[in-house]
């Protein structure tokens, strides 16, 4: 009677699986197809419509990966080549547009005129480009093809279901993602390149956290793995190109002629939430004095790989991301600071390239004025409390002649330690001495604002004439 129930039993769960897998075939579009019979179809098309020996350049396709990416523009591309009806624009040359692409308009793609541009740059005649997104449990590939002369264009989209070689494309570990942005980069240096990792933030703040942490020691492990074309600086030359950089765009200071750092090199990035996790775009960016943009990508981390890795998007204050509203408050309190209205050329840098400090370091910072003046630092700590951290005393020189560049602190240290998280140093410049006052208190904009009013010696109020600021965060060792 038992062996008659465990068949009965069997068979029931056969047919219900055998039942469960129809209805999820079912469940797909009519039209749907696998990802390489789209490829295939899309390719065939564009190849019979346009003119025998046309010049046809091909971009990466936006979608859930890089590694994704890069097997549809390769797929894409062999059919165009194979075809041996088109001259193919050269790929290097491609490379470093599409870099300057994303350099100049971020992840969002570009619109049509822009691509047709673009497209006149390189000489292509036809541009073609695409992208893939979800649908249900079915996704969306479109391919794009602009007709750069006449400025038009015409697109090809398929219905994907999902399959084998999919599945393995789409779920990839962030680690790969990683690692196949480094090899990118490789692939556009010419010859063996010294490379640093400078500072990798939230969005278009200067805002770090164990992310870009994990980020900046997958690259170097990335990149000591192309030994044939990269070298990574030590941490000695990267403090050494810090201290010589206006932030983390790369430029000499007022009193020297550019860096004296071997550095060639330095790998810059962002990173910004998305429904589906967070988006990574990484740059290559030479030091020289164009700082040409050598290579761009992006790909995505799944929130679920955020979560296993307990990686934060936003800073971290008493062991807690903070939430997406405190941040942007935090920002905008500090947002007199930019130094965006900045009579002459002011500046304060750390001196770490990438804004990252462990328990027990030591912080030493640089500001340049191109002018005389008068400064102040003021110190927000994790929890937002404010204090002014120089001048403090009378042996605090606060004096800075125009084109100098003075290291702080000069007769003290600053040493990191805990609460761990995201910290900051503001900085104001004066055209007159003032008298010396604290500024107390969390930071807010009501703070921040009766901050930036000192008082003159000969007791009138002024406003700072220059504002320079940093974020910088502590993490354990």
């Amino acid at each position: 009677m038992k062996k008659t129930i465990l068949l009965i039993s069997g068979i029931l769960l056969i047919a219900l699986v055998l039942l469960t897998c129809a209805s999820q075939k079912d469940s797909y579009s009519a039209d749907a197809v696998i990802l390489d019979e789209a490829i295939g179809s899309a390719a065939n098309h564009f190849i019979q419509q346009m003119p025998s020996a046309a010049r046809v350049a091909l971009v990466s396709f936006d979608t859930l990966s890089g590694i994704l990416s890069d097997y549809i523009l390769e797929e894409m591309w062999t059919r165009f080549e194979d075809s041996k009806k088109f001259v193919m624009v050269d790929r290097r040359n491609l490379e470093r547009i599409e870099a300057e692409i994303k350099h100049q308009y971020g992840a969002n793609r570009v619109d049509d005129n822009a691509m047709v541009s673009i497209s006149r740059q390189i000489g292509a005649q036809y541009l073609v480009y695409g992208q893939m997104v979800p649908l249900g449990n079915e996704y969306r590939i479109t391919v794009y093809a602009i007709d750069v002369e006449k400025a038009v264009s015409s697109q090809r989209a398929f219905n994907v279901r999902p399959d084998n070689r999919l599945s393995s494309l789409i779920k990839v570990s962030a680690e790969e993602e990683v690692q196949r942005s480094v090899k990118e980069m490789a692939r556009n240096v010419s010859k063996k390149t010294t490379i640093a990792v400078g500072r990798i933030s939230y969005g278009d703040t200067q805002t770090v956290t164990n992310l870009s942490a994990w980020l900046k020691n997958n690259i170097i492990t990335g990149a000591q793995k192309q030994h044939d074309k990269f070298q990574v600086a030590t941490e000695s030359e990267s403090s050494n190109l810090a201290v010589s950089s206006r932030g983390l765009t790369v430029e000499p200071t007022g009193s020297s002629s550019g860096t004296d750092s071997a550095i060639q090199a330095v790998v810059t990035g962002s990173y910004s939430p998305l429904d589906t996790g967070v988006q990574v775009t990484l740059q290559l960016i030479s030091t020289s004095a164009n700082r040409v943009v050598l290579s761009s990508s992006s790909f995505l981390i799944s929130a679920s790989e955020m979560e296993r890795r307990h990686l934060s998007l936003l800073p971290v204050q008493n062991n807690t991301s903070v939430n997406k509203a405190d941040f942007e408050a935090r920002q905008k309190a500090v947002a007199p600071y930019s130094g965006s209205n900045n009579k002459w050329n002011f500046t304060v840098t750390p001196d770490v390239l990438d804004g990252i400090y462990y328990d027990g370091d030591y912080m030493t910072m640089r500001i340049f004025s191109a002018r005389d003046c008068y400064f102040r630092i003021i110190h927000v700590d994790v929890n937002g409390n404010t204090q002014v951290i120089y001048p403090v005393s009378n042996n605090d020189n606060n004096f800075i002649r125009a084109g100098e560049t003075r290291r702080i602190p000069d007769n003290t240290r600053f040493r990191m330690h805990s609460p761990f998280g995201e910290e900051m140093i503001l900085v104001s410049a004066y055209d007159r001495q003032f008298t010396q006052s604290q500024v107390t208190g969390v930071l807010s904009e009501d703070l921040i604002a009766r901050g930036l009013t000192v008082i003159s010696d000969n007791r009138t109020a002024m406003t700072p004439s220059a504002t320079a600021r940093y974020c910088y965060t502590i993490l354990p060792r």
